[in-house]
């Protein structure tokens, strides 16, 4: 376009009714005609009646042939390079030739000439229509523009020759000449300022940016996708070239990084995929990556002053009023983040290293054995905020009442400070430290609570002397300390200059500048120094908090002070460390076998709960919806104390006579009805499994089992023989031994018999092979079931099924198990024992999990003829069954189950649960079922409600994206579609809430 930039473009006046006759008359086409949006042009998507789709392209009067030839040669160079690689995301339009034979036609319209074209109309909608585009999408993207820009080299066009607003080498002018239109006079100012700072960044860069033939405009507004069956994007084109010019290679990048600042806008460093998918096709330049930030904040700039020009000359222009406030978000994101943190963070991204800065003053380094800020005789002791500190306790961190971006220290913080202070030590929080106490419980975002900052509590006044040589004054922030080098500057909070000094004043290192009694100090890098005036205008505004992952970009900026505390208040091995879980995971996947696997493929690394929650190593909490092995909650401080003083006085095994394992026997027995009368303590399910079985076989003499299919019960060989689980074990059919006989899970939702007489049906059927099976000699001697099927995803026995087969079982001499390793111990709310859901009593009961709340613990209870139909193989011994310690553990187990009301807030919070998912269902086609009761539940996943095809991809995609959002939960079932939901037992009200907000969200993102 060769218009003023200055000049506005209104879109060309045509309707629907004009464009109808434009295509007809033209090209031969005719069929239903729909306006789309655009900035400047006249788009309509056209749809015959053979079913095929084209677009009408009316440019604006402003754009010349040559330009518009240019964007043809743009396109046909991308379809040919797609092509060539067969890469269905590196698509464009093809022009159709008009009924002349050309591919423009120009038409007269309003005295003007316009140009039309007509193009294939790709399949797909605009990525911005997809509510989520994760990184896997952002890095697909920033893939599909390095693609288009290798594919675009070397192509030349003198169409490719514009003067254009969009063409980032003009945007200062364009953002100086249109800031007018920007009616708000602060916003107005805010442009303005920032544009002018990232232009004089960009200033010595220039000459070195590669130039050629771009796209100009690769947003998720021109990139079209198709939906997974997994409900994710997958990139299928590219369309609106109607930017193409000659600019600067890297503006692809910059453009699909708006992308991800408009979605993210909270978090800049959302683009990092983007930039490492662009990287990866397309080399970045050391100058690309350092002019990438002051791009992203002109093109912002550009976007929000061409908005507001479009809508004072196009008021009617629905597409540019919809995209305004959108394109704030952008220019707020790059505005927000620093150029310095932004360039560390593409570097350290790209692997290209940090770029040298000097972080302690030439003239007084900083070193442990120089000059520092406070005296030799102050000692110092850490206040420790972070997931290792012990200080912090059962949950306290998480009391209400902070600003996450207020330094000043919380309630919890002061509690711990002053404990120190009472010792007469110097209290240090330390800089780098992700922070407990700021991470604010469960978020859909990794919370702000990594401190840029470290600070000084003293009960008594100290002394403050200078670490280097510098000038000294006061500022907006704080009294500020700058290295007449200009390495590096301290802002302290706190500090009381002494005396009547004149600002600024010149102090040398070692000298007295101040006391303090509390002291906060942010270390200022010369990064952060550079073009900033000596009075300290123009340096950045002191951030207290940021998200771990973003340190390493922010420490460029502000750096950790510790050097200039002193080794004797802060020595450098207690200084904040993060912690790496990839290189973690490495170590855990080198010594752990793999066979022993760990969700998620990325996983976060855990190393601290409290209740409901898991809490990484950035301090992040997740809400556990998966984990029914920690019934009570993660870290309870009377299990831990109960541990801890049984410890202390004896732990043995159980052919030492001692009290405690007769109280634990005692207590199993008071929660079973009138018959069982003794039990068996062993360390886990597997092994209660196991040893169930056992005594089956021995009191009845008979080794064959009967079972169902879909089920897991343990590990060993007896118990792995009875679990029939494939999603657990694929070979389960092909290597079950000839003594299992399993039968068809009792599934009324997708199983052969549905409906209320379902579990009549499916118990006659397991009646007939019992029978069959007696007719051949192997008559079945135990039956084990678990009464409400966990594995397959809290499926619901149905009425009358279990009644009928236990009757079977016992009526031809043999007895049944119920196990209740997973549903057992109060889950289901309104009963104890799954088996009383149904009325019935089994022989033998299997329970362990929530017993021991993740201390290796598992009972059987049983009766004692039975029990003692083993000993003619022998006494049963396991050297840690029964032990002190575990005994101890599961009494406070089940003690806090009863006293803390936990059986009773699963019956109430699994309704609240329950209610919250149906009602899901339905706005959420995706939602077949909701299975379960109390705090064990299952919500099965189908792409068919009529035909149940389960969504696996969809189940898949949905737990990957609640752990983003900060919900851990996981598929389950021989299908891997249903959702278990089996959360500790004390979830609250809030998390249960919590939970279901971000599954409806996730499942309006996957559109089901």
């Amino acid at each position: 376009m060769t218009a003023p930039l200055d000049e506005g473009l209104p879109r060309p006046e045509i309707d629907a009714r004009l464009a109808t006759e434009l295509a007809g008359d033209r090209f031969g086409v005719s069929g239903q005609v729909q306006e789309l949006g655009s900035q400047q042009d006249r788009n309509f998507l056209i749809q015959t009646g053979e079913g095929r789709r084209h677009l009408l392209k009316i440019s604006n009067p402003a754009s010349t042939r040559a330009e518009v030839e240019a964007q043809n040669a743009v396109m046909a160079a991308v379809r040919h390079a797609g092509q060539e690689a067969a890469l269905p995301g590196l698509r464009a339009p093809r022009v159709l030739p008009s009924l002349a034979g050309r591919e423009i036609e120009a038409v007269a319209l309003g005295g003007r000439e316009h140009l039309v074209r007509l193009l294939d109309f790709l399949d797909g909608e605009p990525l911005i229509g997809f509510p989520y585009a994760g990184p896997g999408t952002l890095a697909g993207l920033g893939a599909l523009a390095g693609r288009v820009s290798v594919a675009l080299d070397g192509l030349e066009h003198p169409g490719l020759e514009r003067r254009l607003q969009w063409d980032l080498r003009r945007a200062p002018e364009v953002i100086e000449s249109l800031a007018r239109f920007v009616r708000d006079a602060g916003r107005r100012e805010l442009v303005l300022h920032a544009a002018r700072n990232a232009a004089r960044r960009l200033a010595g860069l220039t000459a070195e940016l590669p130039q050629q033939a771009v796209h100009g405009d690769l947003t998720d507004d021109n990139v079209v996708a198709v939906r997974r069956e997994s409900g994710e994007p997958e990139l299928a084109g590219i369309i609106d070239f109607g930017d193409a010019m000659r600019s600067w290679r890297i503006t692809e990048l910059v453009m699909v990084c708006t992308t991800a600042l408009h979605r993210e806008p909270d978090r800049p460093l959302a683009v990092l995929p983007a930039v490492t998918g662009f990287h990866r096709q397309r080399a970045l330049l050391e100058a690309e990556v350092e002019a990438l930030w002051p791009l992203l904040v002109l093109r912002g700039a550009v976007l929000v002053v061409s908005g507001e020009q479009q809508l004072a000359v196009d008021p009617g222009n629905d597409y540019a009023a919809e995209a305004i406030e959108r394109e704030w978000d952008v220019f707020a994101a790059a505005e927000s983040l620093h150029p310095a943190v932004a360039g560390a963070a593409l570097r350290t991204a790209l692997g290209l290293g940090h770029a040298p800065v000097q972080a302690v003053p030439a003239a007084a380094p900083g070193a442990l054995d120089g000059p520092s800020l406070l005296p030799e005789g102050a000692t110092g002791r850490i206040v420790d905020l972070s997931w290792e500190s012990r200080q912090l306790r059962d949950g306290e961190w998480l009391e209400p009442g902070f600003s996450g971006a207020d330094p000043e220290p919380t309630a919890v913080e002061r509690r711990h400070i002053d404990a120190v202070l009472g010792s007469g030590e110097v209290a240090v929080l330390r800089y780098g430290e992700p922070r407990l106490t700021r991470a604010g419980g469960p978020g859909t975002a990794a919370p702000e609570n990594t401190a840029l900052f470290a600070e000084l509590h003293s009960a008594a006044a100290l002394e403050v002397r200078a670490p280097f040589a510098g000038t000294l004054h006061a500022t907006g922030h704080g009294m500020l300390l700058r290295a007449n080098d200009d390495s590096a500057a301290l802002l302290m909070q706190g500090l009381i200059p002494g005396g009547e000094q004149p600002q600024p004043v010149r102090v040398q290192a070692g000298q007295l500048i101040g006391t303090t009694g509390a002291l906060r100090l942010w270390h200022l890098a010369a990064t952060a120094l550079a073009g900033a005036g000596p009075d300290g205008s123009g340096l950045p505004a002191p951030r207290a908090f940021v998200r771990a992952a973003e340190l390493d970009g922010w420490a460029t900026v502000f750096a950790d002070p510790a050097p200039f505390i002193g080794a004797h208040v802060l020595p450098a091995a207690r200084r904040a460390r993060r912690i790496d879980p990839a290189e973690d995971l490495a170590r855990r996947e080198a010594a752990f076998d793999a066979l022993q696997g760990h969700y998620y493929q990325a996983p976060p690394q855990i190393e601290r709960g409290w209740r409901e929650f898991l809490i990484d190593t950035d301090g992040r909490h997740y809400l556990d919806m998966v984990n029914n092995v920690a019934a009570v909650g993660h870290g309870h401080p009377r299990l831990a104390d109960a541990a801890a003083d049984q410890w202390r006085m004896l732990n043995t095994n159980s052919r030492f006579h001692y009290r405690v394992v007769a109280e634990f026997s005692e207590r199993l027995l008071s929660l079973m009805p009138p018959g069982f009368d003794t039990v068996l303590l062993v360390n886990s399910g597997t092994e209660a499994v196991d040893l169930a079985l056992r005594l089956g076989q021995a009191f009845t003499g008979r080794p064959d089992v009967m079972c169902v299919h879909e089920s897991y019960h343990g590990w060993s060989i007896g118990a792995d023989a009875v679990s029939t689980s494939l999603s657990d074990n694929p070979l389960a059919d092909e290597t079950r031994p000839d003594w299992v006989h399993p039968v068809p899970a009792p599934n009324a939702y997708r199983g052969r018999y549905r409906g209320p007489d379902a579990g009549q049906r499916y118990a006659a059927e397991a009646e007939a092979e019992l029978a069959r099976l007696t007719a051949a000699g192997r008559a079945v001697g135990t039956y084990i079931a678990e009464p409400r099927n966990g594995n397959a995803g809290a499926i619901p026995t149905p009425p009358g099924y279990l009644e009928r087969i236990y009757a079977a079982v016992r009526a031809q001499g043999g007895i049944v198990i119920a196990d209740e390793v997973q549903v057992g111990c109060g889950r289901l709310g309104e009963m104890f024992w799954g088996f009383q859901e149904h009325g019935v009593v089994p022989d033998v009961v299997t329970v362990a999990k929530a017993l021991g709340n993740g201390h290796p613990l598992g009972a059987v209870i049983t009766r004692k003829e039975i029990a003692q139909a083993l000993t003619r193989q022998g006494a049963f011994f396991s050297s840690a069954a029964g032990s002190p310690v575990s005994c101890r553990i599961g009494i406070e187990v089940l003690d806090i189950i009863e006293q803390e009301g936990l059986q009773a807030n699963a019956a109430a919070i699994g309704e609240r649960l329950r209610a919250g998912a149906e009602a899901l269902a339905g706005r959420h086609r995706l939602i077949g079922a909701v299975h379960g009761r109390g705090l064990y539940q299952g919500i099965e996943l189908v792409r068919d409600r009529e035909t149940l095809e389960p969504a696996v991809e969809e189940t898949r995609a949905l737990c990957a994206r609640m752990l983003e959002l900060g919900v851990i939960v996981q598929p389950t079932g021989d299908r891997q579609n249903v959702l278990k939901v089996k959360p500790p037992m004390c979830l609250s009200p809030a998390s249960a809430d919590h939970f279901i907000e971000a599954l409806d969200r996730v499942l309006t993102e996957l559109g089901g």
